[in-house]
């Protein structure tokens, strides 16, 4: 559908809704026309017809007008039928009074109603006394049960709290056992063994710890008696540094010295080993020295290119005594046997001899 179309439609509609009459103003008209008909059809005099006529001419166009009206008839015919009532009532009264003699009343009938009165009160009493009676066991039965209610109520929480963690716990062991084998879980005997290991020793631990907290208590009293003595022993303590101070430079003084007398013993030794041909001296074992030379060097000090390059000579000695108890040698040349000289070293305990032995066999060669 186009725009001209949808324009187009919705002029005949509007033309529609305003050609027709709306219900409520049909309903109007209907009733403004039954209203005049109903005058018109009156057979009434010209003087009449002329007034209704005018009065046709005067009626509302509208029926909610006669609202005012209508509530004034209903508010007068109220008023009207309680004067006819009380009217009434007033008649009936005075009648009564009027046709019927009243009842006399002797002494007699006064004793009789007295003692009725009296006997009545008695019961009226009994009757107080026994709901007053009633109504005390009522106020009591009613606090013994508000307090079993309120028992009620609490043992009902609680149950209620009981059930929530049981249904709790109930999940969590679903849980565990879809989580664990049946395989690895433990039974009640070794749960029970376990829960006794960890009671034995947490009992330990307990012991443990009264132990250390006395052993705590014994440093305390120890560390309060010497911070005591400390607190005693400050005066030698700063006479002790001043001492110490004065020993630190001496010493200091004496170390430089000691220093070059090092310095120059670590040169000699050198030198002394270049010229003997010792390359290197360590100690394997503690009660062991392992001396290589240089077996290259004749007596002159050169090299021999031909001989063979180092040999290893291990002397022993006794841990306790340091008194040289044997040697060995190793990787020697072929000419070079010195199992004389270590046999007669050991007999002697002389190891220095056994070392110049060797020196003038690897230079002699």
């Amino acid at each position: 559908m186009s725009d001209s179309d949808l324009v187009e439609n919705t002029k005949k509609l509007i033309e529609t809704s305003n050609n027709r009459q709306l219900y409520l103003d049909m309903i109007k008209q209907q009733f403004n026309e039954k209203l005049k008909d109903d005058f018109l059809n009156k057979k009434v005099d010209d003087s009449t017809s002329f007034s209704s006529n005018q009065s046709i001419q005067q009626l509302p166009t509208d029926p909610l007008s006669f609202e005012s009206e209508l509530l004034q008839s209903v508010d007068y015919f109220g008023k009207l039928k309680f004067k006819y009532v009380e009217q009434q009532t007033k008649e009936n009264f005075l009648k009564k009074i009027l046709s019927t003699q009243p009842p006399l009343i002797t002494p007699e009938d006064n004793a009789i109603l007295e003692e009725s009165n009296k006997q009545d009160k008695q019961l009226l009493k009994q009757a107080k006394e026994a709901t007053d009676k009633k109504t005390q066991n009522l106020e009591e039965l009613v606090q013994v049960v508000a307090e079993e209610h309120d028992n009620y109520t609490q043992e009902l929480s609680s149950a209620n709290e009981l059930l929530s963690e049981i249904q709790e716990m109930q999940l969590e062991l679903a849980k565990l056992r879809a989580t664990h084998p049946p395989e690895q879980r433990l039974t009640p005997a070794v749960a029970q063994e376990i829960l006794d290991d960890q009671i034995i020793e947490m009992q330990n631990l307990s012991d443990i710890k009264e132990q250390q907290a006395l052993e705590r208590s014994q440093l305390t009293e120890e560390i309060k008696t010497l911070t005591d003595q400390d607190e005693r022993l400050q005066p030698e303590l700063s006479a002790a540094k001043r001492m110490g101070e004065d020993a630190k430079r001496a010493k200091e003084e004496v170390e430089d010295g000691i220093e070059d007398l090092n310095t120059w013993l670590d040169a000699a030794r050198e030198v002394y080993s270049n010229l003997i041909g010792i390359l290197n001296v360590n100690t394997p074992e503690p009660a062991t020295l392992e001396i290589e030379y240089d077996a290259r060097k004749d007596l002159k000090g050169k090299f021999l290119e031909n001989m063979h390059p180092k040999c290893t000579l291990f002397l022993n000695f006794n841990p306790q005594t340091r008194r040289f108890v044997g040697a060995e040698l190793r990787n020697a040349p072929e000419n070079v046997v010195l199992d004389d000289a270590i046999e007669a070293a050991e007999l002697h305990g002389s190891a220095p001899r056994l070392i110049q032995d060797l020196l003038y066999r690897l230079r002699t060669q």
